[in-house]
């Protein structure tokens, strides 16, 4: 939590620049959630084109530190410190395969469908040498979509406080009065 208000407060003093050293941090090495720092960037109003340049070339040049820790150091470091960016060997192993099935377009893939944590798969796509200039151009191309979501649902959220509110709060009757009714029918005798 401390890490995410961290990375807030990064962007919100630096803007731009601070949006790019967020997701830097983030897709290198540090456990910061890039969903708070795309989100919040959105919520703040930096401009949508800006969130996506600085937002994408963050997350490539910190996917590149990854990529450097798994081509030249990766399986010492992380079985001694990897337990403290939550990046654990049996991550390594699944995307290891993966990258090895698919080639550069795990790559791909795996940006676009964030299945696999994307330090982990940064640090494995060093491991098994994909090509580097593909892994970046995969890795540019599959955070995009991603960060242009992610962005426009926190513009979203602050444009449309009020609606969102009350979608939440139908969503939590709606909720509630499902549960009450489920449990008094089956509390009643057949």
């Amino acid at each position: 939590m401390i890490l995410t208000a961290d990375a807030t407060a990064l962007v919100t003093s630096f803007g731009d620049l601070g949006v790019f050293l967020a997701m830097f941090l983030e897709s290198s090495i540090v456990p910061i959630p890039s969903e708070a720092i795309i989100i919040g960037a959105g919520a703040l109003g930096i401009p949508m084109h800006s969130v996506l340049i600085f937002g994408a070339l963050g997350s490539t040049c910190g996917a590149a530190v990854g990529y450097a820790l798994g081509r030249y150091a990766a399986m010492p470091i992380i079985l001694k410190f990897g337990r403290f960016v939550l990046i654990k060997p049996h991550h390594i192993e699944k995307a290891e395969n993966f990258a090895r099935k698919y080639g550069f377009y795990s790559v791909l893939i795996g940006r676009l469908l964030p299945i696999i944590p994307f330090k982990v798969f940064s640090i494995a796509a060093g491991i098994t040498r994909i090509n580097f200039v593909s892994f970046m151009v995969c890795t540019l191309i599959g955070v995009l979509p991603r960060i242009f979501i992610l962005a426009l649902f926190g513009a979203s959220i602050v444009k449309y406080k009020m609606l969102s509110l009350i979608i939440i709060a139908c969503a939590l009757i709606v909720f509630f009065v499902f549960k009450f009714v489920k449990s008094k029918m089956r509390s009643r005798p057949s």
